[in-house]
């Protein structure tokens, strides 16, 4: 599925994992976001990671002000929201969790967070849908997890102890990750515990 994936996505997109050191860094460059680069750890070298709020300066820059050109601009219901970023790691069994994240900052809006995050997933299935019929790729045991990393210790719930039997609330629809940020506005994070 990653090397169907590959060939599929715009190279523009895609975030490179550094080899050797499992590190996946995420950057921030809106002026009002605390966390300006986010090191998430532990990412295995067969992931593929990619963006869906990427930013380029110049002339490509109209390209990438929303998902797709077949979809209005001017929609504010939500369908022109893209994440930081889609992570497909692979696991045995020709298995994949797709996690859909986002960065927030402090007080992240539920409404909002939860329309960018289902968005983005319906966008990553579309392109499954797509790599199923292009190159007979079985998506069956595809899972996904929806996670956002803020710097509001606020947000979590007061219940933020791991409990895997535990049901996320249907009104949230995904999970939250506090982080602690450097002087420098560096964050750092385990894979492990964004995909929980």
């Amino acid at each position: 599925m990653l090397a169907a994936f590959k060939e599929v996505i715009n190279p523009a997109v895609i975030l490179n994992i550094v080899t050797g050191d499992k590190l996946l860094t995420l950057k921030e460059n809106s002026s009002e976001s605390k966390i300006k680069k986010l090191h998430i750890k532990d990412v295995p070298e067969n992931a593929f990671a990619f963006t869906l709020d990427h930013q380029p300066s110049g002339k490509d820059r109209r390209w990438f002000k929303q998902l797709s050109c077949y979809v209005n601009i001017g929609n504010d219901k939500g369908v022109n929201k893209g994440c930081d970023l889609i992570l497909l790691v692979p696991e045995k069994n020709n298995n994949c969790k797709v996690l859909i994240f986002d960065i927030k900052s402090d007080k992240p809006r539920i409404k909002d967070t939860k329309k960018q995050l289902i968005n983005s997933e319906l966008y990553v299935r579309y392109l499954m849908s797509m790599v199923h019929s292009h190159y007979d790729v079985n998506i069956k045991n595809v899972k996904f997890q929806r996670t956002i990393v803020t710097t509001d210790k606020n947000s979590l719930r007061k219940t933020s102890t791991y409990r895997p039997n535990q049901k996320t609330p249907k009104e949230k629809c995904f999970s939250t990750v506090s982080v602690n940020v450097t002087a420098h506005k560096d964050a750092y994070v385990h894979l492990g515990v964004l995909l929980r």
